[in-house]
This record gives C-alpha cells, sequence and structure tokens, in this order.
C-alpha cells in the first residue's frame, strides 16, 4: 500500500489547494494591471481629444470674433442677416465643442477614480501573490517530505523482498499507472472498479498471492 500512497501524494502535490489560490492570485494581480493600462490608455486618447477640441475652439472663437467685428461695420441689411447667421452657427459649433470637452473631462475624472483606486489595489494583489508563492513553496515543501519518508520506507521494505517476486511486482505497477496491488472492497476491485461475483471472490481467495489478480486489469488483489 505504500505505492499507493505515494500516488496518492503525488495526486495532492498537484491539486493543492495552495496552487489553485496562487493561480486565483495571478489572475486578480493579472486583471488589475490589464484595468490600470487600458485606463492609462484611454487617458492618453482622452488628453489628444481634449487638445483637438481646445484647438477646434480657439479657432472657432477667433472666426466668432472677426464675424463680430465685420458686424460693426455692415451697412446694408442682407449682408447683416448673413453675418448674424453665420455667428449664430459658429456660436452653435463652438457651444458642441465644449459640450464634447467637458464630456471628455468628466470621463477622465471618473477614470483618475478608477485608476487611484486599482493602484492601491495593485499593491495589495502583488503583496497577495507574493504570500500565495510562499504558501504554495511550504505546501509542497511538505508534500515532498511526506513523499520522502513513504519512499524511505518502500525502499527498506523492498529489499526484503524476493527479487522474483519483487520484478513481478514492478513489471505490474509499470502496466497500471503505478499500481500494481488493489483492496477488494464489497466485491469491487480498488484498482479497475469491476464488480466481483460472490464466487469469484471465492474462488480468488483461494488462491496463492502470485495467482490471486483481478480478471479485469491483472491487478494483484487483497482481502
Amino acid at each position: 500500500m505504500l505505492d499507493t500512497t505515494l500516488e496518492q501524494l503525488r495526486h495532492q502535490f498537484i491539486t493543492l489547494p495552495e496552487r489553485e489560490a496562487l493561480v486565483a492570485a495571478q489572475k486578480n494581480l493579472a486583471d488589475c494591471v490589464a484595468q490600470i493600462a487600458s485606463g492609462e490608455t484611454r487617458q492618453q486618447v482622452l488628453e489628444g481629444e481634449l487638445g483637438k477640441a481646445e484647438a477646434n475652439g480657439s479657432v472657432l472663437r477667433k472666426k466668432q470674433e472677426r464675424l463680430e467685428l465685420q458686424m460693426k461695420t455692415v451697412i446694408a441689411s442682407r449682408e447683416a442677416e448673413a453675418l448674424q447667421h453665420e455667428i449664430h452657427t459658429v456660436s452653435a459649433e463652438m457651444n458642441s465643442v465644449d459640450e464634447e470637452s467637458l464630456a471628455f473631462m468628466e470621463e477622465s475624472e471618473r477614470i483618475d477614480v478608477t485608476l487611484v483606486a486599482a493602484r492601491g489595489a495593485l499593491v495589495q494583489f502583488q503583496a497577495a501573490e507574493i504570500a500565495a508563492i510562499a504558501s504554495l513553496h511550504e505546501a509542497e515543501e511538505y508534500k515532498k517530505a511526506e513523499a520522502r519518508d513513504v519512499e524511505e520506507k518502500r525502499q527498506r521494505f523492498a529489499e526484503t523482498l524476493d527479487e522474483k517476486w519483487s520484478a513481478a511486482y514492478e513489471l505490474r505497477r509499470s502496466q497500471h499507472k503505478g499500481i500494481a496491488v488493489a483492496k477488494v472492497k464489497n466485491h469491487v476491485c480498488g484498482g479497475c472498479h469491476l464488480d466481483l461475483s460472490t464466487s469469484e471472490v471465492d474462488l480468488l481467495k483461494k488462491e496463492t498471492d502470485e495467482n490471486r489478480e483481478c480478471p479485469n486489469c491483472a491487478r494483484w488483489l487483497v482481502f
């Protein structure tokens, strides 16, 4: 049963809860880093859009000032109406630019708030990852120590066995994923989970240790 214990320890090593915790911590960290990167990229875009809006607004203001100066020198009513219409059009464009700029600034402020929170969380996630790595290392070392103890016991026990029997045992281990012997419980083979009939169990119990094997998976059976 020492080999069964070793297989269980190997499985436990692979499926340590600390390993899953580390994956979760690393995902949280990666998500946070991605959120910060996305926010910073959007901020750069907004800065560019605000710059364009400011430049556009400056052009429109100068145009409006020029039109208002022209308005003061116009005598003909028809020309005055045309200038007034153009001034209204420019004013509407300026209002639209101002509203757009305001929307950009409000979005930028919201992103700033999000980035402050994300950068604060980043420190926590980094610390959580470091702690998870340390916990996993400690758990792995503990499992390795357990496995070493079992392997030492196995080695001492193997040295007491007949070489012929030991060779046959190792061959079966190689054929059955490291488990050459299975326990029968409630008429079920613990290796392949085959249901054994009462008559099969009775016959197997009469066999010698070397011949008492599962009719399905050929593992040696113990009762």
